[in-house]
């Protein structure tokens, strides 16, 4: 069973990967979606549309991985309600409503082009949801800090 200090080990273990899956999916994709690696036939149709977003996406996903990376760091250090933290949370979710911007504006290009591609709606739409949702646990955890200062100065 996985205790608190394993289970933010194998989290801080599984980011770091994600750092080397980026890197390896940046190289990749093209090759994929350029030497018929697809089974779908709309994919090589499309392939030159998607190739523009999901590079543009891409620092965002790092930016985000270096956050969490951070963040994760904190909380091995038992630094959890602190500004430092709050401030990574911002940074993710900024990099998450941006990437899902980025994945809206090119639903609405491609889809003006007459290509239906409802993934990278659905995509998008995660992409702002995580955002809402990172948003959210920042402005708790900026409450939370707020009472804990407020306690750390009562008598």
């Amino acid at each position: 069973m996985l205790n608190k200090d394993k289970s933010v080990r194998l989290t801080h273990f599984i980011v770091r990967a994600c750092y080397i899956l980026l890197a390896a999916t940046a190289i990749a994709i093209p090759v994929i979606l350029h030497n018929g690696f697809y089974e779908f036939d709309i994919l090589g149709e499309i392939s030159s549309y998607v190739l523009g977003p999901f590079y543009a996406v891409v620092p965002a996903g790092y930016v985000a991985l270096i956050c969490l990376d951070k963040l994760l760091i904190n909380v091995r250090k038992e630094i959890v309600f602190d500004e430092k933290n709050v401030k990574l949370l911002r940074i993710i979710s900024w990099a998450c409503i941006y990437a899902g911007c980025v994945g809206m504006l090119s639903f609405v290009i491609i889809l003006a082009m007459k290509f239906m591609f409802e993934t990278l709606m659905i995509l998008s739409i995660g992409e702002l949801f995580m955002g809402l949702v990172v948003r959210v646990v920042k402005n708790v955890f900026e409450a939370a800090i707020k009472i804990k200062d407020e306690n750390d100065l009562t008598i």
